[in-house]
């Protein structure tokens, strides 16, 4: 069972990261400059070839390049400029469009500063956020901050002018700084004005989001915009409760305010009105695990002609947003890693490991007693060594590919096809039919560390041995730390280093503690064929698993071969000829005779036999439940063509027809008058799976699937729809669902991710429903 553990675990789909680089410096214009006065602060960039920034005007669609300034009595005096013109590129996905402002090469910015100080030396914190991208990726959008000194000289004498900007910009000032989040304050409405939150992006560390709340106000009244002056009028914000949450921007909306202007004595008031339907939108970053107190709140002040209301909020909590652990890490990471423990024990058990582990704690007592080191010393410079093999394995492929590189061939079909190939050589070779062998230069280099490190002192030889082990034992390791590798090879760079870390680790284990501990060798058991045994259960595992890969690749290409029948066929032949082999029915390369089973050995047999007879009934019967494993299943109606004969379309998930084309949903749509609902899919998405079979035909489910026109969206088909998922929405990964009211091309709601409680997914439907209904 535990052998069936790894190969589930070992599939586990997940996400990487980007590459690329920039330089930043920042410089005053001047060395000094009077109290009270304006200087100019110039940022420079200087950005990788092939790569961009976005310009401080970019909107929602990318992360515009911001710069603050910190510091006693020093405040941004004006908007961020740049010296350098953007870069226009236009993407196009079905009736949506997105434009970008890129600044490439090494774009200047300059940012207007005041400073009010005190005369002498003031230093001035200057911090930038920016994103960088290519055409294809982008990195997770980081910081830079540098110290600048500058000299305040004594202040020039202001005029009137100066004095009235100067006393408007301190009434702003103190009114946000006066909006902070008291917990302790309950949410107050008056009923002139109803709210709704919805959330864009991942809710994780290091992540940007945006918050976007649908504001409505009653016919006749209003709400004061965000340029509003505050001692006139409680303009529209947002603020923001919980450790590590930083909010990007104020609140926005493009819906233009009406000018209300006002005149009294010798003088007039202006005011900025919203009113009808608005969406406010502000940025919100996590800088750190999410807090569960994590939560935002919408501040507003609700007026008519004659009288304003007292002013009102509503709170939104973000702790039922956050799709990652508060370690920060992707989930599947610590499964994951669990998969590379076991790989790593297994290897222990190998018949090129096992034995050597006797010999090698032998030599290192027999190494510290001619006064060559201690005991601890030569234990921890063979682990390290040990650790520094694989884990260099790990790095050395992640600085090759870059972390955008890693992260791209997840759903390559050809890529998830060479995976498959390199897990049946790997099984064939465990089985015993021939020995993958390491090149002869690293057999010899293995050979000669080996012998150097019996002979010459110090710690270093002893490392240099341990990895020259490594090598020699290669025969042995290939079948597992190579499943390791390409799996985290697939995953991203965090499990790819993570798991060759963790694999040499465990894989050290024994020889440092054995070390310590001499007397323990005679607890080891004897050496013999159970390892080869070992082995070949670990052959016919990745059998399993190379069935996956090469199903991935079906489903990219649509070859449909490997269809449910075809793919539940095949795992149950090798489940039930690991069990016969289990049992003693027939004799591999490595074994002298039929192996004669033990107790346990015929126990773990029946319990892969029964595996196999309980997925038998499933090749013949789509409809059969194999519980979890239908995760790693193509979808059932694959290869069927079942098509509906009143829409034309091909029945698929919950039986219900299905669109796999954009625009031609969205015109179907637009003609049916129903919400367009979206299914952002992949052939290598195992949550995919289980929402398809597990919560759309669910009763509470299907019915409101019904109401809708459906397109599944195979992000690893079509680029485009990755492009459309990446720019539109802000995510990368699956499966992620959205309805859309296809007249005004408008979001109704978002639903991210695997739940196995078809509850939450239903009232996700139902909202949309109820809100494209409310529209007409």
């Amino acid at each position: 069972m535990s052998l069936l553990l790894l190969w589930t675990t070992l599939l586990l789909p997940q996400i990487g990261l980007g590459q690329g680089s920039a330089d930043v410096s920042a410089r005053f214009a001047a060395d000094s400059v009077p109290s009270g006065q304006v200087m100019d602060l110039h940022v420079q960039f200087d950005i990788t070839p092939g790569w961009h920034i976005y310009h401080p005007d970019q909107d929602e669609n990318g992360v515009p390049t911001s710069v603050t300034v910190a510091g006693d009595g020093v405040e941004a005096a004006g908007p961020l400029q740049s010296l350098q013109e953007p870069k226009v590129h236009e993407v196009a996905v079905g009736s949506f469009q997105a434009t970008y402002l890129w600044l490439e090469g090494k774009p200047e910015l300059v940012l207007p500063v005041r400073v009010t100080g005190p005369v002498g030396t003031a230093k001035v914190v200057v911090q930038t956020h920016f994103m960088i991208c290519d055409e294809n990726v982008c990195l997770p959008a980081e910081d830079r901050s540098f110290e600048i000194p500058i000299q305040i000289t004594e202040a020039l004498a202001p005029t009137a002018a100066e004095v009235a900007v100067a006393a408007q910009a301190q009434e702003q000032e103190d009114f946000q700084n006066g909006q902070s989040f008291d917990p302790e304050r309950e949410d107050v409405n008056y009923g002139k004005v109803s709210v709704d939150f919805d959330l864009e992006g991942r809710v994780a560390p290091g992540e940007t989001v945006d918050l976007v709340f649908s504001m409505e106000v009653a016919p006749g009244w209003h709400v004061y915009d965000p340029k509003q002056n505050p001692l006139d009028g409680i303009p529209v914000s947002v603020v923001v409760q919980g450790d590590g949450l930083h909010l990007l921007s104020k609140a926005t909306t493009k819906s233009l305010p009406q000018e209300h202007v006002t005149h009294y004595g010798g003088g007039t008031q202006r005011y900025w009105w919203q009113s009808g339907k608005l969406e406010w939108r502000s940025q919100l970053r996590f800088d750190g695990p999410i807090p569960d107190d994590a939560a935002v709140r919408l501040i507003w002040q609700a007026c008519n002609e004659d009288s304003c209301l007292q002013v009102e909020q509503k709170t939104f909590s973000l702790a039922t947003y956050a799709d990652l652990g508060a370690s920060g890490l992707p989930q599947g990471f610590w499964a994951f890693l669990l998969a590379a423990i076991s790989a790593g024990l297994f290897t222990l058990l190998t018949p090129c490991v096992f034995p050597m582990i006797p010999v090698t704690i032998s030599y290192f007592i027999k190494r510290a007693e001619s006064g060559k080191g201690t005991p601890l010393g030569n234990a921890t410079a063979y682990a390290g060594g040990i650790i520094f093999t694989f884990a260099g394995i790990g790095v050395g492929a992640a600085l090759l590919l870059g972390a955008g590189g890693a992260n791209a061939i997840g759903s390559n079909p050809w890529i998830n096809l060479a995976i498959g190939l390199l897990f049946v050589v790997m099984a064939i070779s465990l089985l015993g039919f021939f020995e993958i062998q390491a090149p002869r230069f690293l057999q010899n280099f293995a050979s000669k560390t080996q012998a150097e490190g019996q002979t010459k002192g110090g710690y270093l030889p002893v490392a240099l041995m341990a990895i020259a082990f490594s090598i020699t034992a290669f025969t042995c390791t290939v079948g597992f730390v190579g499943a390791v590798f390409a799996l985290g090879l697939k995953l991203g760079v965090l499990y790819l280093v993570g798991g060759m870390f963790v694999y040499g680790f465990v894989f050290a284990l024994p020889f440092f503690f054995l070390a310590l501990l001499p007397s323990r060798l005679n607890k080891l058991p004897s050496a013999g064929g159970w390892m080869n045994t070992v082995k070949v259960c670990a052959g016919f595992v990745e059998l399993l698993a190379a069935i996956k890969f090469f199903s991935n690749t079906d489903l990219v290409l649509e070859l449909e071969v490997l269809t449910w029948p075809v793919v539940l066929g095949l795992s149950t032949v090798i489940l039930l000829l690991w069990g016969a082999y289990m049992l003693g029915l027939y004799k591999l390369p490595y074994d002298y005779e039929k192996p004669k089973p033990g107790k346990r050995r015929r126990v773990f047999a029946l319990v892969i036999l029964a595996t196999g007879f309980w997925l038998a009934p499933g090749i013949f019967n789509r409809d059969y439940s194999i519980g979890g494993l239908v995760a790693y299943m193509p979808p059932k109606h694959y290869g069927l063509h079942q098509v509906d004969r009143a829409s034309g379309l091909e029945v698929g998930p919950a039986e219900l027809t299905w669109y796999e084309d954009y625009e031609l949903a969205f015109a179907a749509a637009l003609k049916a008058k129903t919400p367009l609902f979206l299914d952002f899919t992949g052939a290598s998405c195992v949550n995919c799976r289980l929402m398809e079979n597990g919560v759309f035909p669910d009763a509470a489910v299907k019915p409101l699937l019904a109401q809708t026109t459906r397109v599944s969206l195979w992000v690893d088909k079509r680029k485009e729809y990755m492009e459309m998922e990446k720019v539109r929405f802000h995510q990368v990964t699956q499966p992620l669902y959205v309805l859309i009211d296809p007249r005004t091309d408008t979001v109704l709601g978002v639903y991210q991710g695997y739940n196995p409680d078809p509850a939450p997914f239903a009232e996700f439907l139902q909202k949309g429903l109820d809100a494209y209904s409310a529209a007409e």
